[in-house]
């Protein structure tokens, strides 16, 4: 097991990678959902080109975007240029909202309707469904066709279609017909401002899609769409939860402080950092 790790090490050293061993762990991480530090070496059924994906690494692709897959929440997900790569933060959004979706069952509220906005790969809308029982129905969109057509993907391997649908639009366009029937709103909008996009990893700005990156001047320009947009599709009393940037919390503080139609304001961490918040609708 430990020769297989080594020699993988020693193929990235040897083919220009700039970080052999980060580049390692980062494949070990891939091809064994996460699993690295429990099995350090190849799974017996993967073929890999490992000097292929050496060059490719040596150009700046991402190791997801060569394999075509990303882990997320312990589960493999195709993953392509047309769609985000998923970060192990984000896995915070999706536990409050599998939370808050069984708070309002357990009150008695009935069967949930649940909008995401900005899918990419599906990762959050598959993950909710997985967690979540048949009382859900999950209703995810992207701007990106191609990203909508990765989701699609992923729902079909997960055998998710039950539970998850699909549609390609912005924002809340393709939901006209659920004003006033929506229980939670969910999203991980682009909240990285214009001026920090060049301060990025070349791996991420010049492979992943900006439009799911930039989040205007200062970060927060999704915000005030999402709040208002989401106001027309939620029930009284329905949730809004969305990722936030580190360190944005007081400017998203301030806008729920001119938007009045909302209550009950929460944070939720990430180890030190807030990263999502929630709020209800009055």
């Amino acid at each position: 097991m430990y020769r297989d790790f080594m020699s993988t090490y020693d193929i990235f050293k040897n083919n220009g990678s700039c970080d052999p061993l980060l580049d390692t762990l980062r494949l070990f991480d891939l091809l064994t959902n996460g699993k690295t530090k429990e099995a350090l070496s190849l799974p017996v059924k993967e073929i890999v080109d490992v000097k292929k994906i050496a060059h490719e690494r040596q150009k700046g692709l991402p190791m997801e975007y060569i394999l075509g897959r990303a882990t997320f929440m312990g589960r493999s997900f195709y993953c392509s240029r047309g769609a985000l790569i998923p970060t192990e933060e984000t896995s915070l959004l999706v536990m409050t909202a599998y939370n808050l979706i069984n708070e309002r069952l357990r009150s008695g509220l009935g069967a949930q309707t649940i909008i995401e906005i900005g899918t990419g790969c599906g990762n959050i809308a598959v993950s909710l469904a997985q967690l979540c029982d048949n009382n859900v129905a999950i209703l995810a969109s992207d701007i990106s066709l191609d990203a909508v057509e990765v989701a699609r993907k992923n729902v079909t391997n997960f055998g998710a279609q039950d539970k998850v649908s699909l549609f390609c639009g912005d924002l809340f366009e393709p939901f006209k017909d659920y004003e006033g029937k929506t229980d939670v709103v969910i999203c991980n909008p682009p909240y990285i401002p214009t001026s920090s996009l060049k301060k990025l990893s070349t791996e991420i700005i010049d492979y992943e899609p900006i439009v799911a990156l930039d989040g205007g001047p200062y970060g927060i320009n999704i915000f005030r769409k999402l709040m208002h947009g989401a106001l027309t599709v939620l029930k009284s009393g329905g949730i809004l939860a969305f990722e936030i940037g580190e360190g944005q919390e007081n400017l998203i503080g301030k806008l729920f402080e001119k938007n009045t139609a909302y209550s009950k304001i929460s944070q939720f961490k990430h180890g030190e950092h807030v990263r999502v918040i929630s709020a209800v609708k009055k």
